[in-house]
């Protein structure tokens, strides 16, 4: 093999690493854990879906101002699981909206669909009200 067709082997693989639907999830959360809006943006696809904890759906690339109200927000991943095109992320987080004694117990479960190397929709469920419902010390609090 030539040098020029190893050359052009490397950036191939290189270009499948990083446009595998797990790549793409990750970099999308560095871009959150980093508060980058600019940067998500440009991972999103134009007909973009965010769903949040509750279920409320936003549709395009506008709303991440979130993170602008958060600036030390950070999700920790803990475990990730792949299907296809859709990116199951398994973690915490850390500085949200969330009060600590909660968020500290909460596991958060982010779905990615990867549709040509963007992001198609980003959602998020939690064991948050589980949570609630279970945890004395935190039900006496609300």
């Amino acid at each position: 093999m030539r040098k020029r067709e190893y050359l052009n082997v490397q950036i191939l693989i290189l270009y499948i690493k990083i446009s595998s639907p797990i790549e793409i999830a990750l970099r999308f959360v560095e871009y959150i854990n980093e508060g980058d809006a600019e940067g998500l943006t440009t991972l999103m696809t134009e007909d973009f879906i965010f769903i949040d904890k509750a279920g409320e759906t936003t549709y395009g690339r506008q709303r991440w101002d979130y993170f602008s109200q958060y600036p030390q927000y950070r999700i920790h991943v803990k475990h990730i699981l792949t299907s296809g095109d859709a990116v199951a992320i398994i973690g915490k987080t850390t500085d949200s909206h969330v009060p600590r004694e909660l968020e500290e117990k909460e596991h958060v479960l982010w779905i990615a669909v990867i549709r040509n190397d963007l992001v198609s929709q980003w959602r998020i469920y939690s064991d948050i009200d589980e949570i609630k419902k279970t945890d004395e010390s935190i039900r006496d609090k609300r």
